[in-house]
């Protein structure tokens, strides 16, 4: 016979019960930078802290005396739990299994008593429309939203239903997150090969039919005879975004509106980050699916954004709007996947984005982007390899599709889950 397992009531707050109570600590980080190294541990950061999972993408890494000193107070392991107590305020996430890494500035270490709760099922419940609206409540500062460790510490959990059926919650839920994750690792599966094809045929120059080629000098070195050494400005034109007001912005209607948040610290489209925007655009300010953009504005020093590019992949609407923040590049002759391979794959953001300037806010003068020294080579050979290349953004595409309608799912599943109003079956 088939039954349902349920909370008894849909949980009300008990002051009674607080987060603190089951965990065996709740621990601050350091409250200073901590320095990166190229490779080490990861220092997460609240970027890095994900709506359950890390976000390694663009993670900082510290070297292992950095992480000692860093992780004095509590050292991370599998099963605790990394809360945002910035920008963004209430994200959290679990510590994976094999990962080892340190706190950033402004997360706090949660380690749950599992004796009293499932980890997994706590990290679900804090990100519920429950706590999460507690949370919001709870924050302080005029100008970014910050939470207290005290009052983290104090944050009132509802009554909490026995082991077994947290467990179950969890599971449910963990399905579409593991889903979502193993569709991320196969879109960086096909990253890794389009950058290992691009090395293969544009920096080692063994493109198909190569061994019928002779090189030649030229102001880059030896390059293949017929390919093409000039400014990329001759492959491309560059087109300004938007000027905008804040009154433009909107949190639904109009279209998806690019900014600097909708690109990756190496390269690549954040669709978490895409806007809504209600006001009017010029032609040359729209982009549609397979449209090359480009960061020219950082608000960083370390220029993690500038002269990164990014495609813009299927979203909801087949038309957005850059910002003011951001160009998009038309191609003049060459396949435009050629031409965003090169600009994602080659040294050219490396280059360029030496050029950059400002004293708090760093803009790349889009002159620069024009005038860079490219080695292109003859159409047949970018278009041959546009043809290989295509298939592999196509199906990071619809993988990307995928999570979204996943992610919503999930989303939906969540506050109804948590607060009993959809039952689980055995």
């Amino acid at each position: 016979m088939k039954r349902s397992i349920a909370l008894d009531s849909p949980p009300a707050f008990d002051s009674n019960l607080a987060l603190a109570d089951v965990c065996e600590f709740i621990v601050d980080c350091e409250h200073k930078t901590a320095p990166t190294e190229e490779a080490g541990y990861p220092s997460i950061r609240t970027p890095n802290i994900g709506r359950g999972r890390l976000i390694l993408d663009d993670v900082n890494r510290v070297s292992e005396e950095v992480y000692r000193a860093w992780t004095r107070r509590a050292e991370p392991r599998e099963g605790d739990l990394i809360l945002a107590r910035e920008a963004p305020v209430g994200n959290v996430a679990i510590v994976p299994p094999g990962l080892k890494v340190c706190l950033g500035q402004r997360t706090v270490l949660i380690r749950p008593d599992r004796s009293k709760v499932n980890e997994r099922y706590l990290v679900y419940l804090l990100l519920g429309r429950d706590i999460q609206g507690r949370i919001q409540s709870m924050t302080q500062g005029a100008t970014v939203a910050h939470l207290n460790v005290a009052d983290i510490r104090k944050l009132a959990l509802p009554p909490l239903p026995d082991r077994r059926v947290q467990e179950r919650i969890a599971d449910v839920l963990s399905t579409y997150d593991d889903l979502i994750e193993n569709n991320t690792r196969r879109i960086s599966v096909l990253e890794d090969t389009a950058r290992a094809l691009y090395r293969e045929w544009f920096i080692d120059f063994r493109f198909l039919g190569y061994e019928r080629v002779t090189t030649t000098s030229s102001l880059l070195g030896r390059v293949p005879n017929g390919w093409h050494v000039g400014a990329l400005g001759e492959a491309l034109m560059v087109r300004r975004g938007k000027s905008y007001k804040g009154t433009e912005l909107a949190d639904e209607g109009g279209m998806p509106f690019v900014t600097l948040k909708c690109f990756v610290r190496d390269g690549g489209f954040r669709r978490d980050g895409v806007k809504r925007f209600i006001g009017d655009a010029k032609p040359h300010q729209y982009v549609r699916v397979g449209d090359i953009v480009m960061a020219v504005t950082d608000m960083t020093q370390e220029r993690r954004l500038i002269a990164r590019a990014a495609r813009i992949p299927r979203l909801t609407e087949p038309v957005a709007v850059i910002s003011m923040d951001v160009v998009k590049l038309e191609p003049r002759a060459l396949p435009a996947e050629y031409l965003y391979a090169m600009l994602r794959y080659s040294s050219f953001a490396d280059e360029v984005k030496k050029h950059a300037n400002g004293a708090n806010v760093l803009h790349l003068n889009p002159d620069r982007i024009e005038s860079f020294l490219a080695c292109t080579p003859p159409a047949t050979v970018a278009e041959e390899f546009a043809r290989i290349y295509r298939p592999l953004l196509e199906q990071a595409d619809v993988l990307a599709l995928k999570n979204d309608a996943l992610s919503m799912t999930r989303n939906l599943l969540l506050p109804r889950l948590i607060s009993g109003e959809v039952l689980l079956g055995d």
